[in-house]
């Protein structure tokens, strides 16, 4: 199914036009190099004017009024008809998501019960900038793995942002593997707005030559006794660049929330590098919410032990990069998710 919304798009365009291009001082691109995104700013004013009726009636569904992050209202002013899918309570469904152009919107709904696979693959047109938004409604009981591993390409600049609102015992289980040669960044807002909500959160980034990966995550822990787990790697070699942005909220009155980041790296080349910064906002005092981060070189001792075998260098460190690798996935249910990703892995 799909939707054309022209005013929807408007609205989306005036409120870009409002915030005008990220700067590196605000907070959600502090990392991010702002020079390389083309202005997407319309200079024809009458986009905001044609916005201004429907603003009111549309916003409300995607959030544009109070939107802050142009990556989020990219996929919606400049889309073609945004493609819907709603799963049927108790379904068990897999898909393929792949978007037919440089910007896209997808829109799924799980439904009670549900259990769903999904895997998304890269457009590799190759275009100025690509940007794809997918807003995913869960409903109570549902579970969701949602993934994607796509081959190194070329693509220059690349956003993905995702709005995902969890109901009780929803669980949603997002997994990546990023080694893409460009620029690219991934946003992610979560909302557990029910007890017993679960995402679980794995990504990893092999990357080399001057790419540079962005992730920002916003969990909001809406609701008490819920979870919410972070844990990313990062194999980085040559100049290669990777900035994780971990946000955690919890809110007045939820009780029993348990919430856990993790980023370990392993810096291959001289001029490799990765930034870190995970943000806790925590207004209950019965929560557990940990962090960790952890940066260095392949273990020389675990080096020694494999080439005093008489096992080539290069084929100790591939060994070791992959252990270290596969360590992240394995704890994934069986499922499409795990085999790809574990399929992936082992051509790296």
């Amino acid at each position: 199914m799909s939707y054309m919304n022209s005013e929807l798009a408007q609205a989306a365009q005036a409120r870009i036009n409002a915030l005008g291009m990220p700067k590196r001082n605000n907070e959600l691109w502090s990392f991010f190099p702002v020079n390389k995104i083309p202005s997407v700013v319309d200079a024809d004013s009458t986009a905001a004017g044609a916005a201004a009726d429907s603003a009111a009636v549309e916003c409300a569904d995607f959030g544009i009024a109070a939107e802050t992050d142009i990556a989020a209202l990219l996929p919606i002013a400049k889309s073609a008809p945004a493609m819907k899918k709603d799963f049927a309570a108790g379904e068990t469904e897999m898909g393929l998501i792949k978007s037919r152009d440089d910007f896209g919107h997808s829109i799924f709904n799980i439904g009670k019960n549900a259990k769903v696979s999904l895997e998304i693959l890269d457009n590799k047109v190759e275009h100025e900038i690509a940007a794809e938004r997918f807003d995913i409604n869960v409903e109570e009981g549902a579970e969701l793995e949602i993934f994607f591993a796509n081959p190194a390409n070329e693509l220059p600049l690349q956003f993905r942002h995702f709005v995902i609102k969890q109901a009780a015992n929803s669980t949603v289980h997002f997994s990546n593997i990023l080694q893409d040669a460009g620029i690219g960044r991934i946003s992610i807002d979560v909302d557990l707005n029910g007890e017993g909500a679960n995402f679980d959160y794995r990504s990893l980034s092999v990357l080399k030559g001057s790419a540079s990966k962005h992730q920002r995550l916003t969990i909001r822990h809406n609701a008490p006794n819920t979870v919410s787990s972070q844990f990313a790697r990062n194999l980085l070699d040559e100049k290669s660049y990777v900035s994780y942005d971990g946000s955690v909220i919890v809110g007045n009155g939820c009780s029993q929330v348990n919430s856990s980041q993790l980023v370990n790296s392993i810096l291959l080349g001289d001029e490799s590098s990765v930034s870190v910064k995970p943000v806790l906002k925590i207004y209950h005092d019965d929560v557990e919410c940990t962090h960790g981060n952890t940066c260095g070189e392949l273990d020389a001792d675990q080096m020694f032990y494999l080439t005093s075998r008489g096992i080539p260098a290069e084929t100790a460190k591939k060994m070791l990069m992959k252990s270290f690798a596969k360590e992240l996935f394995l704890p994934l249910n069986d499922g499409p998710a795990k085999k790809r990703l574990l399929q992936v892995l082992a051509s790296l």
